[in-house]
């Protein structure tokens, strides 16, 4: 009897020691997602206006229009496709007009938008950081497509 209970303390020790490791495991787990998440809530983003502005020919819109920006903070920056969307009128410019967006990405990811310009007008595509600092600007062939892309700055260290 000595024998058999012997080996049934080793198979519940065996047990034991193997469910400790593997909530021991699972915590670790657990700790490295939640310090992970907390990096990406905590990551450097910036607010960044794609403006694309359209002269000459038919100003009333932009088609084709697609943008990056990072679904949340932290995130790599992904494609938004809006297509065709409206311009507002300059008033100061006859035969100009302007769309703009203002998205969050992630410091040091890309940022880029994309568009085509309607029947012999011509585009110019602008990235701002916090809609004052421009760092990309293409105009592009009358009547053909424009694209920004540049990747965003890291944020300056204190």
């Amino acid at each position: 009897m000595k024998i058999a209970q012997n080996t049934k303390t080793k198979r519940i020790s065996k047990i034991l020691g193997a469910s400790s490791l593997l909530v021991v495991l699972g915590l670790s787990a657990t700790a490295c997602g939640m310090v992970e998440s907390f990096g990406r809530q905590t990551a450097d983003a910036w607010s960044v206006t794609y403006e694309v502005s359209v002269t000459g020919g038919t100003v009333n819109g932009i088609d084709d229009v697609k943008y990056l920006e990072a679904p949340t903070r932290g995130e790599v920056s992904s494609e938004t496709a809006v297509g065709e969307v409206a311009t507002t009128n300059d008033p100061a410019k006859k035969r100009s007009a302007t769309w703009q967006e203002t998205v969050m990405v992630t410091a040091e990811e890309e940022a880029g938008v994309s568009a085509a310009p309607r029947v012999g007008a011509t585009a110019t595509c602008r990235v701002l950081l916090d809609g004052v600092k421009e760092i990309a600007a293409v105009t592009g062939e009358p009547g053909k497509p424009v694209e920004c892309a540049v990747s965003t700055p890291a944020f300056a260290k204190k």
